[in-house]
């Protein structure tokens, strides 16, 4: 074929987080490979494009016209959204190249390589070029992204993100997640816990209850980041400088104040501080009755937000919440205020303060859900009967739902009970619908990465956790759960850090060193392994955890009577861990017994079973795969 010159659209797609895929199974990245092929292919021919060639896990296309392509991009990222088994990054950028020999070259070429390279996953990004061409057609929506120093690119790139309808909810949210652009965003704010002012110092839930509510208000506005309760309240007793303090959790400004109630009155400070120099740019005053509560709150909050130039939801939507008798909010702020704690003690004594706020109202939402969410809490640390806690928090989270459908930790419990039942995909959707209602809360978006976890969809837990973090910088799960989704995608040295810093931020954070252990079992560094598996304190992870160092340093006695003993003891609680022993040391017949004794006892531990890499040997075998596929788990040959 001759050399020939012309202005064409080159479209760059790239299979996100594919290398570490292959890295931890070959079989599943080449199927993917194939997938992408099928999905791809029949789209580029419709939109009249031209399937240059594969690189790796990457696909080059050409179109004639810029409306095609993006047309064809967009296709392509919802057909994949849809299907949930990998995401892509697409970029593409409309240039003079040269065609020969049915290949592509040139800096159009060079150019749309780097795009791509720059897209967040599930996205398109698109040059100012291609902008140009579409910016006036109805049907293509865009926003400016920035402007990029593309590597071998001599000037300054000018990239927009190309608006994808119907965009999972997750790919909307990174989508419009700005955090990674500036290290301290200018829109962003940590409401501090509120001093108590009374006289009586068991009046702390209120003052407590108000920060948190003012907290969630303001976190409902999608143009701010507002720091999670966790990191916050840490600093609650402190006298720590308030820049030294928006500097550790990453804000511009800080809302912090004070309350006193007595009897039915209440007077509430209240000041904005911008964190640069610390200087106050509102503060107030309220004096006012407790039945005012609701309206004073939202007077706070639109003062912040006009401070700061933001657009706050209208009061119609938070009407719901203003519905509350002024008793049933009391209570319902106490019931917080040890629910918060996440013990089995505590959180007896919420769900007591919850069912109290009920006998008065028994229409109230937010009571039916806090109900719901103090059960499963219980059922699934094992406080209660797990069935019969499950049960009761399924019927309080619906009975929350049908009060109120805007009642996000209703869906949060639905997607929690969903998850242990196996039922990957209403779980999920029970989740996606608490994300459009709380998008901005890091708890949840902790929760959602650690429920892709399961799925194998690492690069979404990790972005997700990776954003709960940036909410709430100083919450010792999260760094647990990062350390749990890192280890899973075969990424040990940035497991090892997460670990760290969880027992860093609470040496006492429980199942870390066993966790940590097994990244070192997974490293070869078995001495290592067994000094942390003898720091763990829960015996349900440490005596397995002990027989899995054991057999790695090759000291088998120790190791099979460790086993012997686990088996004894736990045969009925954790028969996952037992197939988990097994299929370490090789023996696969028996693992695969206590594997199918796991699923009939629907055990917890068996959410793992896609991504345990201590489970590898077990990998090739027909029997796991059909054992994920009686688990309805996805991306199985």
């Amino acid at each position: 074929m001759p050399q020939t010159r012309q202005l064409a659209a080159i479209m760059f797609t790239d299979i996100v987080g594919y290398t570490a895929l292959m890295g931890n199974d070959e079989q599943k990245a080449f199927e993917l490979l194939n997938k992408n092929r099928e999905i791809q292919k029949p789209i580029i021919e419709e939109f009249n494009g031209r399937w240059i060639k594969e690189l790796g896990d990457g696909v080059m296309a050409s179109f004639i016209t810029v409306s095609d392509a993006v047309n064809a991009a967009i296709k392509i990222q919802q057909t994949c959204n849809a299907e949930k088994e990998f995401l892509l990054r697409i970029g593409i950028h409309l240039g003079e190249v040269v065609f020969e020999n049915d290949d592509v070259f040139g800096d159009g070429v060079n150019i749309a390589a780097r795009i791509q390279a720059a897209a967040k996953p599930g996205c398109i990004y698109i040059s100012e070029s291609v902008y140009n061409n579409v910016s006036n057609k109805k049907d293509i929506n865009t926003k400016f992204v920035g402007e990029e120093n593309l590597k071998n690119v001599k000037e300054l790139v000018r990239i927009y993100e190309v608006i994808i309808e119907n965009n999972h909810p997750v790919m909307q949210l990174l989508s419009n997640d700005n955090s990674s652009g500036n290290p301290i965003p200018e829109k962003s704010i940590a409401v501090l816990p509120f001093v108590n002012r009374s006289s009586d110092p068991e009046q702390e839930y209120f003052s407590d209850g108000l920060s948190e509510e003012l907290l969630n208000l303001l976190a409902k506005i999608t143009e701010l980041k507002v720091i999670g309760r966790t990191s916050s309240f840490s600093f609650k007793g402190k006298k720590e400088d308030l820049r030294s303090i928006a500097q550790k959790l990453g804000v511009s400004y800080i809302l912090e104040g004070s309350v006193r109630k007595d009897r039915n009155r209440i007077r509430i400070t209240a000041q904005l501080i911008k964190a640069t120099d610390g200087s106050h740019l509102w503060s107030e005053t309220y004096d006012r009755d407790l039945e005012d509560i609701f309206k004073l709150q939202d007077e706070i909050a639109v003062a912040v937000v006009e401070e700061l130039k933001l657009k706050l939801l209208s009061v119609a939507d938070q009407a719901a919440s203003h519905l509350i008798n002024t008793e049933v909010y009391n209570l319902i702020l106490q019931g917080n205020y040890y629910a918060e704690k996440r013990d089995e003690v505590n959180l007896a004594k919420a769900l007591d303060f919850y069912s109290q706020a009920l006998a008065i109202d028994s229409l109230n939402a937010r009571s039916w859900a806090a109900v719901a969410k103090c059960y499963v809490l219980q059922a699934d640390w094992g406080w209660i009967d797990r069935n019969e806690g499950f049960k009761k928090a399924e019927i309080a989270a619906k009975k929350a739902i049908a009060l109120d459908e805007k009642q996000a930790d209703g869906y949060i419990v639905l997607g929690i009970i969903k998850m242990n039942q196996f039922d990957w995909d209403e779980a999920e959707t029970d989740l996606m619908k608490a994300l459009n209602l709380i998008p901005g809360n890091a708890d949840l978006l902790r929760l959602i990465g650690y429920f892709y976890v399961f799925l194998g969809r690492f690069d979404e837990a990790i972005l997700l956790t990776k954003k709960s973090i940036v909410l709430d910088p100083i919450k010792s799960i999260t760094y647990f759960n990062y350390g749990y989704l890192l280890y899973c995608a075969n990424q040990p040295e940035e497991a090892i850090a997460a670990y760290k810093k969880t027992l860093e931020l609470n040496p006492q954070f429980p199942r870390t060193h066993y966790l940590l252990a097994k990244v070192y079992l997974l490293q070869g560094k078995p001495e290592l392994a067994l000094e942390e598996m003898s720091k763990e304190k829960e015996n349900v992870c440490k005596i397995p955890g002990l027989s899995l160092s054991y057999h790695s340093l090759g000291r088998r006695k120790e190791a099979d009577e460790t086993m012997q003993d686990f088996i004894l003891q736990y045969q009925n609680e954790s028969p996952y861990l037992i197939a988990e022993l097994y299929a370490f040391r090789g023996e696969k017949d028996i693992a695969f017994e206590w594997l199918e004794k796991a699923f009939i006892q629907k055990d917890t531990w068996l959410t793992w079973l896609k991504a345990d890499p201590l489970l590898q040997t077990l990998w090739t075998d027909s029997r796991y795969q059909t054992l994920l596929k009686k688990m309805n788990l996805p991306g199985v040959a």
